[in-house]
């Protein structure tokens, strides 16, 4: 059961963009502008791991042209890869989308993850002239959803420096984590 649901979590989660997406448009009400930014952004990024990973696009394009390693499965395979995004995406954000309707300011991280992630991508892209998986929902819908998000949080909320500082600072590290988990496996392969 586990090596299917690694090999087809990806998949899986179109369905469950659409789900969620429904479920926001039903329960939150869009008069309530930043929560639904905020959890609109889960969808948006289910929809991204989609196009990274249901054809293990993204695996191959950091095995091969970022790390170079043309045989074996590292430093990405399923089952990282599995372990990296669900407990982020489908676990994480969806936790703190629910303490927003608490107090809001837990949710500000969110699009600052996604604006970031979807960056990282461009930058990629730009770096190595070419495509990579995840590219096209970063540019459609990551970046520009995000940015608005933000945009609508700051000028609605009165957001302490503080509260902005954590959120960054939260989203950086969750990427540096990750980055770090995909270069030690790397080098620990590699020995």
């Amino acid at each position: 059961m586990t090596n299917w649901l690694y090999k087809n979590w990806a998949k899986l989660s179109v369905l469950l963009a659409i789900a969620i997406t429904l479920l926001v448009i039903y329960f939150i009400k869009l008069e309530n502008t930043i929560l639904f930014l905020i959890w609109i952004q889960i969808p948006i990024y289910l929809l991204h791991q989609f196009e990274e990973h249901a054809r293990n696009g993204f695996k191959n394009y950091i095995n091969k042209k970022v790390f170079q390693v043309q045989e074996g499965e590292y430093p990405l395979n399923e089952k990282n890869i599995f372990w990296i995004n669900i407990p982020i995406i489908w676990i994480l954000m969806p936790i703190f989308a629910g303490l927003s309707s608490v107090n809001i300011m837990f949710g500000l991280w969110i699009p600052y993850f996604a604006v970031f992630n979807s960056l990282s991508h461009v930058f990629f892209s730009i770096k190595n002239q070419e495509y990579n998986p995840g590219l096209i929902v970063s540019l459609i819908l990551g970046i520009p959803v995000g940015v608005y998000a933000l945009i609508i949080y700051y000028s609605y909320n009165a957001v302490s420096p503080i509260t902005s500082i954590i959120s960054i600072f939260f989203s950086i590290l969750l990427h540096i984590v990750v980055f770090g988990y995909i270069k030690m496996n790397y080098q620990k392969n590699e020995l």
